[in-house]
């Protein structure tokens, strides 16, 4: 659903801001975005290649994609191929020229028009091995692609939310004055898409999988012409040729089969099914994954795959469920909404009967953590139907007074009761709960930055946490034989947008001790000295309990879970190579370079700001705590510094163009002052200028008197329309 009717709450305003501001008040999206190119990720040339990629990605959706298997020891792959092309074929081995391969059998279907479904599934593959696998396109072998297998005694993964490749494409780009299209909107969420899997596998670079959880692409539609760009796009990152990615089908998946063309699922059921597909789970390691496929809202089908899958894995330690539709949420274009919550009495109840630990979810793209829930109760005062929750929505955004049937039901979904009924099992404490008898419910918030809701205004009491600043996030899961452990991340920065947060499981001293020992291996010349002092910390803490007699268990679980932190946040050294040498091209150009005003020379100020830059990167290389990402990011900032310093370099100016306009041929000109503040804000490269040499903007009122009124009016449009657009957004 798109955000709804709040915007009418501040269109008494818009004739004020339309008359200040011009038609481009209502040139954006309602929803949040990230324009790429405008990125910290897009320096130093990374979006201007991306552009020119982009042109070769956009027309390929046969990339291929690799999905978890039945257990680990398992693998699958999925390729589409062109209809003309001969049969697929694929093989793995351990070496990279394949010279031992094992040629596997590939299953090749009809899928959309004009391409063939190819897959394979890949068995008896051992722990903490590296293979090689390569298949025909065209009736050529491609190159010898990695994929390394992981331990499953103590796993991770990552969790992301919503990559929705395409959903930018209603919003307009700094600079433009139409929406930016398919095509475009495909490529920039694209470009973000990879920087949020590179970023999170450059800091955890031995996860085992991914876990998504829903709406891979934007075209709801079967109709494969649109679709096949956003899945060239979804599947463009080149990490995810070596990372099986487990997918959930969303609202925007579940009506194409195209969906099901292109992954191959372990145990894919009929049951909970849609166009796309239905409902599968694998198992890894002492944990059970089930993945429902929600946009079916049959909840009998959706048990009968539980049990199925429990009976196959009645050992597993952890029982985790993924569903894309965020049934305890807090983002407000879809927590609350009726179907929403008609699902959430549907499903809870069968998850707590059949003990599952965590449900992870989507939809709303923002972030959120529940408390532990358990026993929430419909009391059977839901709204009437959709249109009216809408209405009455509405009214609570204005301020006006709403019904009381419409309190009684945010009141009931506010699930009270599935708060206190854990409150008294469980015990918290530095970010743990001990021995849990209800679930945890997460939501993801957007990985790709192609659209943000916001958070609804009042946080609803079975929400421990939320999060939403229009930043892409992702989550590392730590699992092993008894803690559950998630963190999430900002893509931009690095930095954690919640606490971590644990579930134990029947904790005792040989599973501390046991950790102890793993803690005890890691070398301290591999890792930075601040992460590897806290980890020194966390060992001392963990021994100091172990040995104590009486220490009960809450003591052995906070023991336990900040040592596992202390290990997981360890921190490799950064390699400064690349580093070194970009601070020795600075330097020799520094020591080439002549200050003053003649043709070759520089200005004083840019060589000051070059010097300023290498003295910092210098600090990088001295600094012992420097970490992989530091060095990579004291490396794109001298190399811009560079080519700053470079395009300072003072050529010959010609002094007249035809006109008897005056123009300078480096960047040392000066724009005339009153148009300085225009230019220094100006989103786009150059500066159209009038004759008289000032800057034509949005902002001169005089030219846009009428055509602000009319923006009112347009506005209004926004909710005659909002009922359409609910529709083919849901």
């Amino acid at each position: 659903m798109i955000k709804r009717v709040k915007k009418i709450v501040v269109l008494v305003l818009t004739t004020t801001m339309l008359f200040t501001t011009g038609i481009t008040a209502f040139a954006g999206s309602e929803d949040g975005w990230n324009e790429a190119k405008y990125t910290d990720a897009a320096k130093n040339g990374a979006w201007d290649k991306w552009v020119k990629t982009w042109e070769t990605v956009k027309n390929n959706p046969t990339e291929i994609s690799l999905t978890p298997g039945r257990n680990a020891s398992e693998l699958n792959f999925a390729w589409y191929s062109k209809n003309a092309e001969p049969n697929s074929k694929f093989k793995i081995g351990k070496k990279q020229d394949l010279s031992d391969a094992k040629e596997l059998n590939v299953k090749t279907e009809n899928a959309v028009t004009g391409y063939k479904s190819n897959k394979a599934t890949a068995t008896g593959l051992e722990e903490n091995t590296k293979y090689y696998y390569s298949y025909q396109v065209n009736g050529v072998w491609s190159v010898a692609t990695p994929y390394k297998t992981q331990s499953t005694k103590s796993f991770s993964f990552l969790y992301v939310g919503d990559p929705q490749i395409g959903s930018s494409s209603s919003n307009i780009a700094k600079g433009a004055d139409t929406t930016q299209g398919q095509d475009a909107a495909v490529r920039n969420d694209s470009f973000n898409w990879n920087n949020t899997i590179n970023t999170a596998l450059k800091s955890h670079p031995n996860v085992s999988f991914m876990l998504s959880a829903g709406d891979q692409i934007q075209t709801s539609s079967p109709k494969s012409d649109e679709q096949n760009i956003e899945y060239a796009g979804y599947l463009s990152p080149d990490a995810l040729k070596s990372l099986p990615v487990a997918t959930t089908i969303g609202n925007h998946d579940s009506k194409s089969p195209n969906y099901s063309y292109h992954f191959n699922n372990p145990n894919a059921s009929t049951l909970g099914a849609t166009a796309a597909g239905g409902d599968y789970y694998y198992s890894y390691g002492n944990t059970l994954f089930i993945t429902l496929n929600t946009n079916n809202t049959n909840e009998a089908e959706h048990e009968q795959v539980i049990k199925k899958a429990i009976s196959e894995n009645p050992n597993a330690k952890w029982r985790i469920v993924t569903i894309h539709h965020d049934i305890y949420g807090s983002g407000d274009s879809h927590s609350n909404e009726l179907s929403v919550i008609e699902l959430r009495y549907k499903l809870a109840h069968i998850f707590e009967e059949n003990k599952i630990d965590v449900v992870l979810t989507g939809h709303d793209h923002t972030y959120s953590r529940s408390f532990m829930l358990k026993g929430g109760v419909n009391d059977g005062k839901m709204m009437d139907d959709e249109d009216t929750y809408e209405e009455q929505y509405a009214k609570e955004l204005a301020g006006e007074e709403t019904t009381q049937q419409y309190k009684d039901y945010l009141n009931n979904i506010d699930d009270p009761e599935a708060i206190q009924q854990v409150k008294e099992d469980i015990t918290y404490k530095n970010g743990n709960v001990v021995d849990p008898s209800g679930i945890l419910y997460m939501t993801a918030n957007s990985a790709s930055g192609s659209k943000y809701y916001n958070l609804i205004n009042t946080k609803q009491s079975y929400i421990a946490t939320r999060w939403q600043e229009d930043i892409p996030t992702y989550s590392t899961i730590d699992i092993d034989e008894v803690s559950f452990t998630i963190n999430t991340y900002r893509t931009d920065n690095g930095q954690k947008i919640d606490n971590t947060f644990s579930i134990i499981k029947s904790i005792d001293k040989s599973s501390l001790n046991e950790l102890i020992s793993a803690g005890e291996e890691k070398s301290k010349e591999t890792f930075t000295p601040s992460s590897f002092n806290k980890l020194e910390k966390a060992l001392a803490a963990a021994k100091a309990v172990s040995s104590k007699p009486s220490a009960n268990s809450q003591e052995i679980a906070d023991a336990y879970t900040n040592l596992k932190e202390g290990i997981n946040g360890l921190e490799d050294k950064g390699d400064k190579t690349e580093l070194k040498k970009s601070i020795d091209d600075a330097q020799a150009l520094l020591d080439s370079s002549v200050v003053g005003n003649e043709e070759g020379q520089y200005p004083s100020e840019a060589k000051e700001k070059l010097q300023s830059a290498v003295a910092s990167a210098k600090a990088t290389v001295e600094s012992d705590d420097a970490t992989q990402s530091t060095v990579d990011k004291a490396v794109d900032a001298l190399n811009e510094e560079i080519k700053g310093f470079k395009s300072k370099k003072v050529v010959k100016q010609n002094t007249e163009t035809p006109g008897n306009q005056q123009t300078t041929s480096n960047n040392n000109s000066t724009t005339p002052n009153n148009n300085d503040s225009t230019a220094s804000n100006n989103d786009n490269d150059s500066v159209s200028t009038t004759t008289s040499g000032k800057v034509k903007t949005g902002d001169d009122f005089n030219a846009y008197p009428i055509i602000a009124i009319a923006g009112v009016s347009a506005a209004a449009l926004v909710y005659v329309n909002r009922k359409k657009k609910f529709k083919e957004a849901k």
